[in-house]
């Protein structure tokens, strides 16, 4: 029944295929599924193989109800079946069903621009990544850092067990707003940096300068504060201005993205 119900062809193909024939033939799954008042046998088993992609489509449009909104209902619903049938479902769980999805839109340009959806797909997959993190204490409140005072430059700062940080070659965070929100969103080019943490079950998205994103990733790497500056002055071409980086630990600070190293 499960290897029927998987195969994506018609039902009189899926008991004829091998995956189910090597269980049963084609005439004795006849016999085995009992007829109604209104269904012969294989039509009762066609509506179980006919709620199955809705299904992935329903699981599927759970973990990317941006990319779902921007396709459309029908473009959306030729996705997950084009995607489903690279990437079918192997677990008990459809859980783990999306976790292909942003590669396999960086590959094709049948369903839109490739590298927006990319994006968009990156982002709305990091989400429910952070949200599944299974980590000790990392719902607990952190301790924020103390006051930076002469040892600031070997200075070492922890960051909870959920971060995320994303580069993207699109306003990925905007359009995934905008999407939610019923609106048509900006798919020209335009870098963005984002960090994704999770407090209290839920998560947020903090929109960064690339000053920002550069810093707040050295410091995740465990580096030190004089390090880390060095490491963001390198990446961004220049020094960061004191003002930036005072901005910078007072919004990392405030989101609780570091804590005492």
């Amino acid at each position: 029944m499960q290897a029927v119900i998987v195969h994506p062809g018609a039902v009189e193909k899926a008991v004829r295929a091998r995956s189910a024939a090597r269980h049963m033939k084609a005439a004795e799954a006849r016999r085995a599924i009992l007829p109604s008042k209104t269904m012969a046998p294989l039509e009762r088993l066609a509506v179980y193989q006919g709620m199955y992609p809705l299904r992935m489509r329903d699981a599927l449009e759970a973990d990317y109800p941006g990319l779902a909104a921007f396709l459309g209902h029908e473009r959306f619903f030729d996705f997950v079946l084009a995607y489903v049938a690279v990437h079918p479902s192997r677990s008990y769980t459809f859980a783990r069903l999306g976790d292909h999805v942003p590669e396999f839109l960086r590959r094709t340009r049948r369903f839109g621009p490739s590298p927006f959806l990319y994006d968009l797909a990156r982002l709305e997959r990091a989400v429910t990544e952070v949200f599944e993190v299974d980590e000790e204490g990392s719902e607990r409140p952190s301790r924020p850092p103390r006051h930076v005072a002469e040892d600031w430059e070997s200075r070492r700062f922890a960051t909870p067990p959920t971060l995320r940080l994303l580069a993207f070659r699109h306003a990925a965070g905007a359009a995934l707003d905008a999407l939610k929100a019923g609106k048509r969103p900006e798919t020209r080019p335009h870098a963005t940096w984002a960090a994704l943490h999770r407090r209290r079950y839920s998560v947020y998205r903090l929109d960064l300068t690339r000053e920002e994103f550069h810093l707040l990733g050295a410091l995740a790497k465990g580096r030190t504060l004089g390090a880390a500056l060095r490491a963001a002055a390198r990446a961004c071409g220049k020094p960061l201005s004191p003002r930036a980086v005072t901005r910078a630990f007072r919004i990392f600070t405030a989101e609780g993205l570091l804590r005492e190293g």
